[in-house]
This record gives structure tokens, C-alpha cells and sequence, in this order.
């Protein structure tokens, strides 16, 4: 991510959750961070026999650089 002063920003994975969607634990994944932080957040737990996904999948990532 370029930032105002030419520089870039880096973030580091720090580590990758799964979760049901009926346990989504929004403050910890919305809520604010002592510092810049980035979340990724996808579908995951594919079920064939209904064709939908019944988690989430939320990457973590703090700024390094």
C-alpha cells in the first residue's frame, strides 16, 4: 500500500481463523487495534448438499513496515 510520503506499507500474516457463521466473533474481527492491522475476511466450509458455505474465514495481518 503506497502511502502519502512515497513510502510503503507492509503487513505481515500473523494468522488465519475459521469461523461458524452463527459464532462470528465481530469485535475482535471489527473492533479497533492498537495499531494499523488488516483483516481478510472469506467464505469457507463449503457444504455440497446445499450449496452454501456455513463459515467464514478471517486472515490477520499487522503492519511491519
Amino acid at each position: 500500500m503506497l502511502r502519502e510520503d512515497g513510502s510503503t506499507a507492509v503487513f505481515a500474516v500473523e494468522r488465519g481463523e475459521q469461523y461458524a457463521k452463527d459464532a462470528f466473533p465481530t469485535s475482535a474481527v471489527y473492533g479497533n487495534t492498537a495499531g494499523a492491522e488488516l483483516r481478510l475476511i472469506t467464505c469457507d466450509g463449503y457444504d455440497p448438499a446445499t450449496g452454501l458455505f456455513d463459515d467464514n474465514y478471517v486472515v490477520y495481518a499487522k503492519l511491519v513496515a
